[in-house]
């Protein structure tokens, strides 16, 4: 146990895991932060106790039971408990309800690759801060690869830098979240 303080907010005596080992993250050692903050429903928890999200909710510390994330390939990324930073916000909020608690799991209508294709058998989708990979279905995966001509290399998609490519959307609650290709660059 100990005191876990996240800007103005802090928990004392919480209860928290510490890992250990990391052999069966998928190139940890590469990756630019050495830690990981849960923010997933106590189901899947690997502690006892509250989760953090939990535990800041019933503190009565948070002016809303939220958090918001702003993320930026050319500034430093934001992370709000308790709302969001209205100077980040670019349109209204589309909310869709979580359908399996657990993970963020929430109704996914389709997914598009610019007007060329659009898939929807998947009716589901997982929102996880915690990675950078967008996975899905085998059969669905294929079919967008195979229209973007992409090669695997290290059990990655690759596509050449100079490519010219349709954005690739996911629709929630009706409305389109399209991604540019620069989106989904990992430099």
């Amino acid at each position: 146990k100990d005191t876990v303080a996240i800007g103005g907010l802090t928990l004392t005596n919480f209860t928290f895991a510490e890992v250990d080992s990391t052999s069966g993250l998928k190139n940890w050692g590469s990756m630019p932060f050495d830690g990981v903050l849960g923010l997933g429903f106590q189901s899947i928890s690997r502690s006892p106790g509250l989760t953090v999200m939990q535990a800041l909710v019933q503190s009565g510390e948070l002016e809303k039971p939220v958090f918001g994330f702003y993320l930026t390939r050319d500034a430093p990324g934001e992370l709000v408990f308790g709302g969001v930073d209205p100077s980040h916000v670019a349109s209204e909020f589309t909310w869709v309800d979580v359908v399996r608690e657990g993970w963020w799991a929430v109704t996914l209508d389709s997914v598009k690759l610019g007007s060329i294709l659009s898939v929807s058998s998947t009716p589901m989708a997982i929102v996880d801060s915690g990675t950078s990979m967008i996975a899905g279905p085998q059969r669905e995966v294929d079919a967008i690869i195979a229209m973007i001509g992409a090669q695997t290399v290290q059990g990655m998609y690759v596509v050449g830098c100079d490519a010219q490519l349709p954005t690739l959307g996911f629709v929630f609650g009706g409305r389109d979240f399209n991604l540019s290709m620069q989106d989904l660059t990992v430099d």
